[in-house]
This record gives structure tokens, C-alpha cells and sequence, in this order.
């Protein structure tokens, strides 16, 4: 049988030309202007025995002959809390102010890498991080797409930029724990910060404050059930930014506000649609950050280059220890314990309040059966973390003593419930851990 030939259009060889032109010069990055920086060399620690950044953090800088990756007061660095095993970070802060520095955004915080990982920015404009064995951690997926640079702005916002100046990606549309000013969270796209694990563990950890149709709300990971705790309920928008603006129109303002922007539209414009205060300070607040602390805290901290000491200084808690509403923190307590006036006081238990310490324990809880049954034990004057008075959206509903104890015995993840007997709300705890000491007409009952 004969081959048919098929005619090669002249119209479609000219397309393929010039679609191969296209690719071939859209803009690179120059390559003297490429880097393969890798993480070995002398750790930056301790000043005087005293760690000079926070989580006992050991660090070495990112930089290079081309690039510094440091504007004031901001750093690119590889940083770890254990031994090799190293995150990608943006330092705020610097050594000579003999206090603590700050980790304000990280790369690869679930995906930690070794000595002798490597940071890579090839022609192609992609920034990659890989390990010691040469596998794939994190990137910034911009590969042929235009880069030509990269810059550590005086914002901290690390970007990857065109020949025009245009970002194509920054570490601003990646939060992770924290906000520096500026810096948003968006519906349409990274809409939550979650907390650290611990100190130590930087992986994700059991607190989230995100941005959705009900408020900026903050929640709890329940063994994988969200449970919301408390945070900003209301409308706020598409996208939530953090900022700071000046209190008084001087020239020179004496004061300034820590404040959310609120925008109905997904990309910010020049006009907010609403602000949210969150607290005054009688300095320059330029250099400011918020952040998901991992005993689920939001606070704000600002730099005070007027003192001389510990220059970072808290200048907002959602749950304020002067006033004791670190009651409502869901692990006040620990695992489990009663709160009164910020302080851990009691270990409830079946026959009792003990003494409270680190050790006291919820009850443990077999399984419901064919045939649920339950037994409690009453707390009289006690109130649950999730509908503490400073809880400003009440998950309470109105229903008989008998109806609310039996929806919890019906429920296997119910560990006990709250009722309230002079308005006869009912409130379920789908966990326990810090129960608060309130008036004599509410009680908790505790499921054993």
C-alpha cells in the first residue's frame, strides 16, 4: 500500500518559527545575575551565651557576590530549631540590638532540608530549593515566565520581577504565621495564617485564623474538626490587609494605629472599605508584624529604634493578659485544667478539684456503642473556653437541661456540655481542655 504524503503548509511553518522565536527570546535572567548558593559554613547563634534570635534559632545568611538578600531590617537566611534540619526564612531585626530577632515568613516550614541543600536561581527565572541529595522541596514556579531579577524589598516582601518591574511572584501572597504591613490575606487566594507546632516544631500546627464568609475567625484543629474559638466576626470583605497609619496629620505623627484594611474587591484599591483597630502606638509603627502564635494568640509586635534594648517590642494580644482573657486560649491550661483570673487553678476531676500541674488530663472517653450512656460530673460556676464572655459569637442554643445532656450522650464527639439555667442555653464541647471559672448560674458537665 503507498504512503501517503501529506502537504507541510508554509503558513504553518512560519507559526512554528515564530512560536519558537517567542520562546527563545522572551527575557532571561541575566547570568551573571544566576546564583547556586548552598547551606554549609559557620552558624550565627548566640551573642554573650544569650541565642540572639528567637526559637533558640541557629542561622546562616544568604548571600553572595551579587546579592545580599538584606535590607534593612530584613534577611533572607537558612535557620533551624533542630539540628539539619533547615527552613528557608525572612529574618526581621539585626544582631547589634541585643534582643531577638524574628522569623516573619518561611518557605518550606513542613519540608525542613539538610546541610548542604542548595538555593538556586537559574536563567529561566525560577527560584528552587533543593536538598542534599539534589531532590525537589520548594520552588517558586515562575520558570519562563519573564523573570529577570530578584529583590529583598525594604517591606521584606522578597520578589521575583520582570524587565518592566513587574512582581511575577513574592513571598507577600505566601503568609504563613504572620503579616508584615502590607501584606494580605485574600478569599481568592492563601485566606488563613496557621500557627507554628511549638517552638522547636515549625511544621503547621493546631491554629488557624482565617479570612472567610462568616469574619476573620480563628479556629482549632480538633483532630481534624475545625473548631472555632473566636476572632472577628462580621463582614470583612475579600481581602484583609494589615497596616499601619498615622493616629494624628502632623508632619511628623506622634502616634500610630496597628490596623486590618478591609477591601470587598479580591485586589486592594486605593479606598478601603472598611478598618478594623487594633491597637495605638506612640511611635513610629513602620516596622510591624502580626502573627498566629502557637498557643493560638494573635499578637502584634514593633520595632522601637528609640530604646535600646529588645527593640521588638508587643504592642497588641487579641487575648491580653492584664485583662485575664488568656482564660479563653484553648490550652491555657493544657490538655486540661480550670482558668480563673489568667491562672491555672484547678484539676477538675470525678471526686474533686485538685491542685492543678502540666499533668492533669481530660477523662478518657470509650466508645458510644449500640446504645449510647454517659455519665457527668458537674462544675458549678464554670463556663468552656469556646463561649468565654470575650467569645463575641456565641455558639449557644436555647433548650432543656434533659434535651442538651442527651444530644451530648448521643454524640461520640461530645466531651461535655455547658448550660446556662437562667436563660436555658445549651453548649456542647466537642473538646475540653480550658474550662473558666464564670457566675454560679452557668455550669459545665463533664462526660466520664
Amino acid at each position: 500500500m503507498a504512503r501517503r504524503t501529506f502537504p507541510f503548509s508554509p503558513c504553518l511553518s512560519i507559526l512554528l518559527l515564530l512560536c519558537f522565536l517567542a520562546i527563545s527570546t522572551r527575557a532571561q535572567v541575566p547570568t551573571n545575575n544566576t546564583f547556586k548558593i548552598v547551606n554549609t559554613g559557620p552558624l550565627g547563634e548566640f551573642q554573650n551565651f544569650v541565642p540572639t534570635a528567637e526559637y533558640g534559632a541557629t542561622y546562616r545568611i544568604i548571600t553572595n557576590d551579587v546579592y545580599d538578600f538584606y535590607t534593612f531590617p530584613f534577611r533572607l537566611c537558612f535557620y533551624n530549631t533542630t539540628p539539619a534540619s533547615f527552613v528557608l526564612g525572612i529574618r526581621v531585626g539585626i544582631p547589634d540590638d541585643e534582643g531577638l530577632m524574628r522569623w516573619v515568613w518561611d518557605a518550606n516550614r513542613n519540608h525542613p532540608v539538610k546541610e548542604n541543600a542548595t538555593l538556586s536561581f537559574g536563567r529561566d527565572g525560577n527560584l528552587v530549593l533543593a536538598d542534599s541529595d539534589g531532590s525537589l522541596v520548594w520552588q517558586t514556579n515562575t520558570a519562563n515566565k519573564g523573570v529577570t531579577g530578584i529583590k529583598l524589598l525594604q517591606n521584606g516582601n522578597l520578589v521575583l520581577y520582570d524587565t518592566k518591574g513587574k512582581f511575577i511572584w513574592q513571598s507577600f501572597d505566601y503568609p504563613v504565621d504572620s503579616l508584615l504591613v502590607g501584606q494580605s490575606l485574600r478569599e481568592s487566594g492563601v485566606n488563613k495564617l496557621v500557627s507554628r507546632t511549638s517552638d522547636v516544631d515549625g511544621s503547621d500546627g493546631k491554629y488557624s485564623l482565617v479570612l472567610g464568609d462568616d469574619g476573620l475567625l480563628l479556629y482549632l484543629n480538633n483532630a481534624g474538626q475545625q473548631v472555632r474559638y473566636n476572632g472577628w466576626p462580621g463582614n470583612f470583605g475579600s481581602t484583609v490587609r494589615f497596616n499601619t497609619q498615622p493616629s494624628t496629620w502632623e508632619p511628623t505623627p506622634i502616634a500610630w494605629n496597628l490596623i486590618f484594611e478591609i477591601f470587598e474587591s479580591p485586589a486592594p484599591k486605593p479606598q478601603v472599605d472598611g478598618i478594623q483597630q487594633l491597637s495605638k502606638i506612640n511611635y513610629n509603627a513602620t516596622y510591624s508584624f502580626l502573627r498566629l502564635e502557637t498557643d493560638g494568640n494573635v499578637k502584634a509586635y514593633t520595632y522601637n529604634d528609640k530604646v535600646r534594648f529588645d527593640r521588638w517590642m508587643q504592642t497588641y494580644s487579641f487575648f491580653p493578659s492584664n485583662l485575664a482573657t488568656e482564660c479563653a486560649l484553648p490550652t491555657k491550661c493544657g490538655n486540661f485544667g480550670l482558668c480563673q483570673n489568667g491562672m491555672c487553678v484547678a484539676c477538675p476531676t470525678p471526686k474533686g478539684l485538685l491542685a492543678w500541674t502540666e499533668n492533669c488530663q481530660p477523662p478518657t472517653l470509650g466508645s458510644c456503642g449500640k446504645k449510647p450512656k454517659a455519665t457527668y460530673y458537674k462544675l458549678d460556676g464554670v463556663q468552656s473556653f469556646l463561649n468565654h464572655q470575650w467569645s463575641p459569637d456565641s455558639q449557644e442554643v436555647v433548650m432543656e437541661f434533659e434535651a442538651c445532656r442527651d444530644k451530648c450522650t448521643n454524640d461520640c464527639n461530645c466531651k461535655g456540655f455547658v448550660y446556662k439555667q437562667d436563660s436555658s442555653k445549651c453548649l456542647l464541647m466537642p473538646v475540653l481542655l480550658t474550662l473558666v471559672k464564670d457566675v454560679n448560674t452557668t455550669s459545665a458537665y463533664v462526660k466520664y
